[in-house]
């Protein structure tokens, strides 16, 4: 089960997200089962490291 602290991790630790992550936020978050502060804090955590 993946959860928004797992994909925020995963970039926060420098890791690649997968295509299941990357889908996963896009549903949860259009469904707003994340929130606003969670998206931003993966967002961050992209500009950061990079999408990939």
């Amino acid at each position: 089960m993946i959860t928004i602290l797992d994909v925020i991790r995963t970039k926060r630790d420098g890791g690649e997200l997968t295509d299941e992550q990357i889908n996963w936020f896009i549903s949860a978050f259009t469904d707003r089962s994340v929130a606003d502060e969670q998206a931003s804090a993966l967002l961050m955590a992209i500009v950061w490291r990079g999408l990939s």
